[in-house]
């Protein structure tokens, strides 16, 4: 049986890289600007703007909440029915009581959220002549009566948070850092107690941050005395509201990866109120007391980014890059050998497949524009 060594030659043919310089300008520039493109894109914005040599993560925290009265009492107060100066077009005739802050706020001991009350229901209730072993057995309702929390704009509650950052094996505590507040405008600034009036501190390094719920309404844009966001006819303080309270942690908004910040910023959730039953029972089950409340609940969601120097992070960023540098290459390739008007010509210096082993001297056949093959005896001539 005969046997083709040019076609064995064939089937195990070898390809290997080839530099052929195209002197056309064209191609030159568009190479260039994709060149140019790739570096600002890698080294530029990848790396030095969002810091692509940086292992991020998100961290976690605790928080802890405590409420203190005001100083002094404001009085009267338009809301109140049982005050001068009640303005019955606006609001409901309800009484107003000045409660501290161990009546007022409730569920007590909450690990992520704060509630503070502005209106209650109060209601004594029995059960009398019947048994809970009874399935018709159920409580009667007398005198119920509703009572506003006077003043409780200006309560003041102080946040104190912590960040973790696993990964990292950082923690630091709000006192050690310094913070932000985002304000209605959108604008993050601070708020400092001995500038501004004697209560508020936000993000000041050493010192605790203390707001009054009416700075944290502010901040969100919104009014008790406004409509409910679920009854046009009431107002928030009669039923509730409900706001997130982000604490977004960062030490990769600036080069230096030790300094670390936080800022709130309030939201208000659409299209919910707030309210909770507190029972108070007395000697037995048959005798309670009902304590409807509703109020300013404040749910704190921590997050953030921490990131640290990581090579191989680095690494990766790089390695992008490189892809962007074959495609590119690629792009510019195809349109030198299927697009130009030299097109077979680039083509045939690009690709050239030499003799077999048994060969005779190596030849190298370019094909000219008008689509004329040259051969070249000698392939050094080349």
């Amino acid at each position: 049986m005969y046997f083709d060594c040019g076609t064995l030659d064939d089937w195990l043919s070898y390809n290997t890289v080839k530099v052929v310089r195209i002197r056309d300008r064209r191609l030159g520039i568009l190479h260039l600007t994709f060149l140019l493109g790739i570096f600002v894109y890698v080294v530029v914005v990848s790396i030095f703007m969002n810091k692509g040599y940086l292992e991020v993560e998100i961290p976690i925290g605790s928080i802890r909440t405590s409420l203190k009265p005001p100083v002094n009492y404001t009085y009267p107060l338009p809301y109140c029915g049982n005050q001068p100066g009640f303005n019955s077009t606006l609001f409901h005739n309800i009484t107003c009581q000045y409660w501290d802050e161990n009546l007022v706020v409730f569920p007590i001991g909450e690990r992520d959220s704060f509630t503070a009350s502005t209106r209650v229901k109060t209601s004594s209730q029995h059960a009398d002549g019947c048994d809970f072993t009874n399935p018709n057995c159920t409580y009667t309702e007398d005198d119920p009566n509703s009572i506003f929390i006077a003043d409780i704009e200006n309560f003041t509650l102080l946040i104190d948070h912590t960040l973790y950052a696993p990964q990292s094996k950082v923690q630091k505590n709000s006192q050690q850092l310094s913070g932000y507040i985002e304000n209605e405008e959108g604008d993050l600034i601070t708020l400092d107690v001995c500038v501004l009036d004697g209560v508020n501190s936000i993000g000041i390094s050493g010192q605790p941050d203390i707001v009054t719920l009416g700075k944290i309404l502010q901040f969100a844009g919104i009014s008790l005395d406004d409509r409910s966001l679920t009854n046009a006819s009431n107002s928030m303080r009669y039923d509730g509201v409900n706001i997130f309270v982000f604490i977004t942690y960062s030490n990769t908004y600036s080069t230096n990866l030790d300094k670390y910040r936080y800022v709130y910023s309030v939201s208000v959730i659409e299209n919910t109120e707030y309210s909770v039953v507190e029972p108070i029972y007395q000697n037995d089950i048959q005798h309670r007391y009902l304590y409807r409340r509703h109020g300013i609940r404040l749910l704190f969601v921590q997050t953030g980014e921490v990131g640290k120097f990581e090579f191989q992070q680095l690494l990766l960023t790089l390695v992008s890059g490189m892809g962007l540098l074959a495609v590119s290459t690629i792009v510019v390739d195809q349109l030198a050998i299927r697009i130009l008007p030299q097109k077979k010509t680039y083509s045939s210096f690009k690709f050239q497949v030499t003799e077999g082993l048994k060969g005779s001297k190596m030849k190298k056949v370019v094909t000219n524009d008008e689509g004329e093959d040259i051969v070249y005896k000698n392939i050094e001539d080349l």
